[in-house]
């Protein structure tokens, strides 16, 4: 298979829910071990994704990974300007952030003081404000069930999205077994 297939199939499998337009972002970890070219790649993908309100973000990057935050952009937007979401995300440090552009920027700088993933990522990737808070609060314990993310709160609406997702993805696959492209994916949204 080739690097180019690799990113192709990446993207299917990880990033299908935002691609399809059912989820606001998706995180993608690339090996660049593995994936020769990844970047370049990417930038070969982006036009078409941009044409079609999806965007890239660097998340962060060393010499051996590269954390990819795909995100639907006007639909991350409408998200973050819910007052219930702003507040919680100004509770946590963005107070001073009034663009999209800088609550990644501003995300991204969490995710590099704490070495990992500031709990609030959640709601950048789409997860229930209440489960989001119930992570934070319980430490990541005493959750009811557990699948693309950690439920506190609604247990039947988590698991119809957790199946929604997987859908998606595999349908994704698929796709791409069948010989589409991701772009022939992505413009029939």
């Amino acid at each position: 298979m080739k690097s180019y297939d690799n990113v192709e199939t990446m993207l299917a499998f990880h990033g299908a829910p935002t691609l399809e337009g059912i989820k606001p972002g998706n995180l993608i970890s690339f090996n660049k071990n593995r994936i020769k070219n990844c970047q370049c790649i990417l930038n070969q993908y982006k036009r078409c994704m941009e044409c079609n309100g999806i965007y890239f973000f660097t998340l962060s990057e060393t010499e051996n990974w590269l954390l990819l935050f795909i995100y639907r952009k006007n639909t991350l937007k409408q998200l973050i300007q819910s007052k219930e979401i702003r507040e919680f995300l100004n509770s946590h440090g963005y107070e001073h952030c009034r663009y999209l552009s800088q609550y990644l920027r501003y995300l991204k700088i969490r995710m590099s003081l704490q070495k990992g993933f500031p709990h609030e990522i959640g709601v950048f990737l789409g997860y229930p404000l209440d489960d989001v808070k119930g992570f934070i609060e319980h430490s990541g314990r005493h959750f009811k069930i557990s699948g693309q993310w950690k439920v506190y709160s609604d247990t039947k609406r988590a698991e119809e999205l957790f199946n929604k997702y997987a859908e998606c993805s595999n349908r994704y696959c698929a796709c791409l077994l069948r010989g589409q492209s991701i772009e022939e994916l992505v413009k029939a949204v």
